[in-house]
Parts: structure tokens; C-alpha cells; sequence
């Protein structure tokens, strides 16, 4: 309860600075064209000799569970995650809420001296609380930290305290910011029947091989980058994606490029057509940004994305088929989600809980095929395949 509610006041500090920053930015374009560069270059600066910091920092808490990062790293990763969902950068918020949340709550245990044997649990509970405030998903947050760190398996005895930690971090930081859902739909709309299945689970099946697409461009990215020093990783990244973000910026009439400060995109891309062209255009651009940006150090996570271009997928195919959009682009969200990071259970609760929807069937058919077809590729390269039993 006390790391969920201190957890939930940091977060709440958090979402404050990037929607006031992403203010400055709007009101001046050229700040916006400038800015990019300007986050990698400080991202280089600090990552340079404190390379625990860079990316969306999942991998490193997954490799480091025990071991809280410094204070002085902390502030860093607040800085820097603060710079680069300002906007321009699609990132999501739960790589630097994993990263923070799981050092703040180890912080926390040694004020009251708890046993080492349970650091790993207690990280979780940080990370889910964290993860959990920023995505307004107390359950889909919690289900995720424990079920991000094996591929084919959960932590289940750790949840009753890693909700309990997110349910607080949750309503300490909607106290501060308000409450109000991610996405505004019209829940009576969303009309489905079992003549909907089929085309979901090919859904499933197109997300499947866009998920392996992404995957392997953000590995590839990676491993480009990274023989490069800490310094210039960021920076050389941001050069690669500065050529999309600029195309995205010159057409961005879904408001991409500040998804990461209101998730407004979500809903557009939810309640209008896209057309086939635009989603695709806009799809490719996304992986590209992403891939080099983040792949390359800058801070941020890759859920926003995953379910940017899953809703994407969804409104396209929703517009191949004629099915109801909103359906199939909460579908697509949630299958490609489950695809790339391997969390098919979360992903399913986190749509629902963003949307404030109930169509745990549907999704359910979506998420099943691209988790199998994908099974084996992942982004989080430090997810361990299972554990031994003892």
C-alpha cells in the first residue's frame, strides 16, 4: 500500500511534466522540428555513462530484479522519459513506469527492512504499480508485470500484492489527474456475433506476421546501432527516424505524433475509417520510428506503439471486410500487443479496461492466433521461455 501510494504520486509528477512540456511544444513549431534532436542529444549525455538508463528499460529490470538503480539514475530516467513522450516520439509510458516503479518500490523495502528473499516480488509490485497509474489499467498494469517477465508462464503468487499496490498507485494518481478512460467509445455500437469470429482470427493471423516484421526491424535496428558508443546510439537513431517523423508530421491527421501525452489517436482510429493506404503508410512509419528511436536508446515503451498499429491493422481489415471498426480495432490492439510482448492475458485486460468495453470472446479469438503464430519471436529479449519447479 505505501510503495502503491508513493508510486502513484511520482506518476502522477510524471504525467504533469510531459502534458505541460507537450503544451510548450504544440504552441511552437520550432521547437517541434528541432526537438527530436535535442532529446537525443541529452538522452546521449546521460546514457553515456549510465547506459542502464537507455530504452524502454524492461530488459534491464527483467536482467536486474533484486538491484534498485541509483538515485541519481532514477532522475535521469525521469528526465529523459519526460523529454520523449512530450511528443514527436511514439513511445509507450510503461518501459521508463517498469523501470522507476521497480527501483522506487525497492527503495521503499529497505526502509522496513524486508527480507532479500523477496526484492524480485517486490519489483514486480513497483513496476505493475507504476506501469498500472500511467495506463488507467489497475488490473491489466498488475497482470502485466508478473506476466511480462516469462514467456509461457506467470508469477500468480505475487498477485494479490502487486494489485493491491496498483490499485493505490492508481487512485493516487487519479487524484491529482483526474478520471477518465483512455478511450471514449460508444460501448453500445460495438455489435459482434460468431459470424465474427473467422474474420478475427485472421485478423489474429495478419497481426502475426506484421508482429514478425516489427520484431525483427527493432532487433535489426539494434544490433546496427549498437556497436556504436552509448553516446551516439541515441543520436544515430533519432537521424534514422527523423525522415518519418517529418513525413508523419507533414500528414498527421491522427495526431501520432502526440499519442504518447493524450492517446486521442486511439479513439480516432477507433470511431473513423483510416482507408487502407493511410493505415499502411501510417503503419510503416510507426515501426520505423519506433524501431530506430527506441532500438536505439531513446526512453520510452513499446505497448503504445504495439497497440497503435494494431489498432491500425484492425481498422484496416474492419474496412477490407466491412465489420464493425471499433471491434476490430480493439481486437488488433490487443492481438498484436499479445504477439510482440507475449502477454496475451494482459493484453486482453488492458484493451478492455482503456476502452471500458466487455468483449473478452472476441478479443479472446484475435489474441489466440497471433500468440501462437508468434510463439518464439518476442521484443523483450530477456523474458525467460519458462521455470524450473522446485
Amino acid at each position: 500500500m505505501v510503495s502503491g501510494i508513493a508510486i502513484g504520486l511520482v506518476a502522477a509528477l510524471f504525467d504533469f511534466c510531459v502534458v505541460k512540456l507537450n503544451s510548450i511544444l504544440v504552441s511552437n513549431t520550432l521547437y517541434i522540428k528541432a526537438f527530436p534532436l535535442i532529446v537525443a542529444f541529452v538522452t546521449g549525455l546521460f546514457v553515456y555513462k549510465d547506459p542502464a538508463i537507455a530504452g524502454a528499460g524492461i530488459n534491464y529490470v527483467l536482467n536486474n530484479l533484486r538491484e534498485a538503480v541509483p538515485i541519481g539514475s532514477l532522475v535521469k530516467k525521469f528526465i529523459i522519459s519526460v523529454l520523449a513522450l512530450s511528443g514527436e516520439f511514439i513511445a509507450g509510458r510503461e518501459g521508463p513506469s517498469f523501470f522507476m516503479g521497480s527501483s522506487i518500490a525497492l527503495y521503499i523495502s529497505r526502509l522496513f527492512k524486508m527480507a532479500d528473499i523477496k526484492k524480485e516480488d517486490i519489483a514486480l509490485i513497483g513496476a505493475g504499480a507504476f506501469t498500472s497509474a500511467l495506463l488507467k489499467a489497475p488490473l491489466g498494469g498488475a497482470i502485466f508485470a508478473l506476466e511480462i517477465r516469462y514467456v509461457s508462464d506467470m508469477e500468480y503468487e505475487s498477485f494479490p500484492d502487486v494489485l493491491i499496490a496498483s490499485i493505490f498507485s492508481y487512485l493516487t494518481y487519479s487524484y491529482f489527474r483526474g478520471v477518465h478512460s483512455l478511450m471514449n467509445l460508444n460501448t453500445a455500437a460495438i455489435n459482434w456475433g460468431l459470424a465474427s469470429i473467422p474474420i478475427l482470427m485472421i485478423t489474429g493471423i495478419v497481426v502475426s506476421a506484421v508482429a514478425y516484421l516489427f520484431i525483427n526491424l527493432f532487433h535489426f535496428s539494434n544490433c546496427l546501432i549498437g556497436f556504436k558508443k552509448p553516446f551516439l546510439r541515441p543520436i544515430i537513431g533519432t537521424l534514422l527516424a527523423l525522415p518519418f517523423i517529418i513525413l508523419l508530421l507533414s500528414n498527421d491527421t491522427l495526431n501520432l505524433l502526440s499519442v504518447s501525452v493524450n492517446y486521442k489517436a486511439l479513439t480516432t482510429i477507433a470511431t473513423s475509417q483510416v482507408g487502407v493506404l493511410n493505415a499502411s503508410i501510417d503503419i510503416m512509419f510507426i515501426m520505423a520510428i519506433t524501431s530506430f528511436a527506441i532500438g536505439s536508446g531513446i526512453s520510452g515503451g513499446i505497448i503504445l506503439p504495439s497497440l497503435i498499429i494494431g489498432a491500425l491493422l484492425g481498422n484496416l481489415i474492419s474496412t477490407i471486410f466491412s465489420q464493425n471498426l471499433s471491434l476490430f480495432v480493439l481486437s488488433g490492439m490487443a492481438a498484436f500487443l499479445a504477439a510482440v510482448a507475449k502477454t496475451p492475458l494482459a493484453a486482453i485486460v488492458l484493451v478492455l479496461e482503456m476502452s471500458q468495453t466487455d468483449l473478452i470472446i472476441p478479443l479472446t479469438s484475435s489474441v489466440i492466433v497471433s500468440y501462437i503464430l508468434t510463439y518464439g519471436v518476442n521484443i523483450y529479449q530477456s523474458q525467460k521461455v519458462c521455470r524450473l519447479k522446485v
